[in-house]
């Protein structure tokens, strides 16, 4: 008889803990994992390219362009963080000739899974002294920085 009382205590509460744990009309969390992210803009490539010092910025998410230190920044379509695609078993940024007069730099971003790796591909296209993010983005398949891209992919950046 004891025994009995401290049981039923422990059984009423377990039965009310069980209870308020089950709410009816509480829905199950499904959202998506969401990476915290610095709060101010943070630097996360840089090269220099046909003259121009490039510096690519992590800016809440964005991938964003500064071409030296004056000219306001650009935001680019990839999303960050965001790389200079590399000349493939070299460290060095690749640039494209594309003519005398056109130079061609590339740069991956929205990262997948993988050492700087992206789904998206946006050309940075420098001539008559200006650098001008590409129109068209590659889109579709996975590129890593360090493997570099292929001439007619930079043919298309230039178009």
């Amino acid at each position: 008889m004891v025994l009995a009382r401290p049981l039923t205590y422990a059984a009423v509460s377990g039965l009310m803990l069980l209870l308020t744990a089950c709410e009816p009309n509480k829905q199950p969390n499904n959202q998506a994992l969401v990476l915290p992210r610095l709060a101010t803009p943070h630097v996360t490539d840089q090269t220099q390219a046909a003259g121009f010092a490039l510096v690519l910025s992590d800016n809440g998410g964005g991938c964003q362009l500064q071409v030296g230190k004056t000219a306001p920044p650009t935001w680019l379509k990839p999303m960050a963080p965001c790389y200079f695609m590399k000349s493939p078993g070299a460290a060095t940024v690749q640039v494209y000739r594309h003519n005398k007069t056109t130079a061609v730099v590339a740069v991956v971003g929205t990262p997948v899974k993988g050492n700087r790796c992206g789904q998206e591909v946006q050309g940075l296209i420098i001539k008559d002294g200006a650098v001008t993010p590409s129109a068209y983005i590659m889109q579709g398949s996975v590129h890593c920085a360090a493997q570099g891209l292929q001439n007619f992919q930079y043919d298309l950046f230039a178009q």
